[in-house]
């Protein structure tokens, strides 16, 4: 998990990426995969976001043990998000790289990064404040924000 910033014509955003992907046949760094799994946890609050989905992505719990199995509550949600975008069906969240939109398409993870900005707006990006962040995110949210 770390920060970066993407320039924006209205200027810089500050956005949490992953350092690895996340999901089947990935290495499923901790706090990479509890930021995912905080994504989708704030995706099953956010009344507009695939509503038909909330209930996949509620039973997503931040900070649980993430096996990497088909049928792991985390993959499942990253499934269901993918068939709902369409495209790309590979069952892993990838780290953003470049820009976050390229006028067509835009990385799963700026959704999930974005529907965690919906819960918690006066604290972003301190997500390590939103109760529900996991021990290894609150951690690694904290580093950066105390070095």
């Amino acid at each position: 998990m770390q920060p970066f910033t993407q320039k924006r014509a209205n200027g810089d955003v500050f956005l949490w990426n992953i350092e690895f992907s996340v999901g089947i046949a990935s290495p499923n760094k901790k706090e990479d995969v509890e930021l995912v799994q905080l994504g989708y946890f704030a995706a099953s609050k956010n009344p507009l976001f695939l509503p038909a989905l909330r209930p996949v992505f509620e039973a997503v719990v931040p900070g649980a043990i993430y096996t990497g199995s088909p049928n792991d509550p985390l993959t499942l949600a990253i499934l269901a998000q993918q068939k709902a975008r369409g495209g790309t069906q590979d069952g892993h969240v990838s780290p953003i790289k470049g820009t976050t939109y390229d006028g067509k398409h835009s990385w799963m993870l700026n959704t999930l990064i974005n529907t965690i900005f919906d819960l918690a707006p006066n604290d972003y990006p301190r997500i390590d404040r939103i109760p529900q962040c996991p021990p290894a995110l609150r951690a690694a949210v904290a580093k950066c924000f105390t070095l």
